[in-house]
């Protein structure tokens, strides 16, 4: 795969505020989304020693032993660890999946203070991350990755905004991503031997959110399904962040942008870590289809929805976590 495929995104005129800045990025980002709806993003921002560190932060989470992580094992909420063979996608356009995924995952959500409004009224997305107690640093250093994704998402919207027909204001601003409701992935995927039928680290799946920021480490593994059919392996460049769509985006912009397939296979012959931030919208807020998207020659495709109604039907139909 050449870079002409995956387009490279210079933020640092956009972070500067430099006159039009926005505006070529934002093309940038279009014609991306027109052909495979993964970009790279460079100068974004988010120091070297954070990209490196979060990853060793991955490291040092599943090193633990296996009793350890399971003091934090993932409930209801999605919030904690999951082991290797925790779940299959048991449905998939792109492929039958039949086993168990062999990665291991952590996830963790935006922590909000007691005195937060949606704290006290405890809204669905407020429920306290499952912290290791016996990492120290960890909690620190994951929020402060955590934080600086945050930040940075509020300069790639407006490319997306621009880049649907929009203001450059208008999912900043718009009250799903008041604040938005991102979650945060340590990934770990144990080496497989080559050509294992149906087997993955992650299946053939779209994300389900709007955005997916991912820091893909130092080793490969990730492949993407381009619109010809071939699975392609994502470009290693370092210190660059690879962006993609999902799904609840490509619904909210009538079908304007897709959701591009990728999965994970670790045939490197060592572990692999990565982390990827998943950009939702509030659970609570209903969205309808964007003006711009929308008009009588391509009616909208998708009834108004709020994303726990829409991330609730999904999980049931898709996923399967193992007790």
């Amino acid at each position: 795969m050449s870079l002409d495929t995956i387009p490279v995104v210079d933020l640092a005129p956009v972070i500067a505020g430099e006159e039009g800045a926005q505006a070529k990025a934002a093309a940038e980002v279009k014609a991306a989304c027109d052909s495979v709806a993964f970009f790279f993003v460079k100068n974004h921002g988010v120091p070297q020693e954070m990209l490196d560190g979060i990853i060793e932060e991955s490291a040092r989470f599943h090193a633990q032993p296996e009793e350890e992580k399971l003091k934090v094992r993932v409930g209801k909420d999605i919030l904690g660890y999951n082991p290797p063979g925790g779940q299959i996608q048991r449905t998939s356009i792109y492929n039958k999946n039949t086993r168990r995924e062999t990665s291991a995952s952590y996830y963790c959500r935006r922590q909000l203070s007691d005195d937060h409004p949606d704290q006290i009224a405890g809204e669905v997305w407020t429920h306290e991350n499952r912290w290791p107690e016996n990492l120290p640093g960890f909690r620190e250093n994951v929020q402060a990755y955590f934080d600086a994704l945050d930040g940075l998402v509020h300069h790639i919207l407006p490319l997306f905004s621009i880049s649907l027909g929009m203001g450059p204001d208008f999912l900043n601003q718009h009250a799903a991503f008041s604040p938005a409701n991102p979650n945060l992935r340590l990934l770990e995927y144990v080496p497989q031997e080559p050509d294992q039928d149906n087997l993955f680290g992650i299946g053939p799946h779209s994300d389900f959110s709007c955005i997916t920021i991912l820091n893909q480490g130092p080793s490969r593994g990730l492949d993407i399904l381009l619109p010809d059919g071939e699975w392609v392996a994502a470009p290693m460049l370092p210190g660059h962040l690879l962006v993609n769509t999902g799904a609840f985006l490509t619904r909210w912009c009538n079908d304007a942008i897709p959701a591009t397939p990728h999965r994970v296979i670790n045939e490197t012959g060592k572990l692999r870590h990565s982390v990827a931030f998943f950009v939702a919208t509030r659970s609570d807020v209903v969205v309808e289809c964007m003006p711009s998207c929308q008009g009588p020659d391509n009616p909208a495709k998708y009834e108004p929805t709020n994303y726990a109604d829409y991330i609730a039907a999904i999980r049931k139909v898709t996923y399967d976590i193992a007790d």
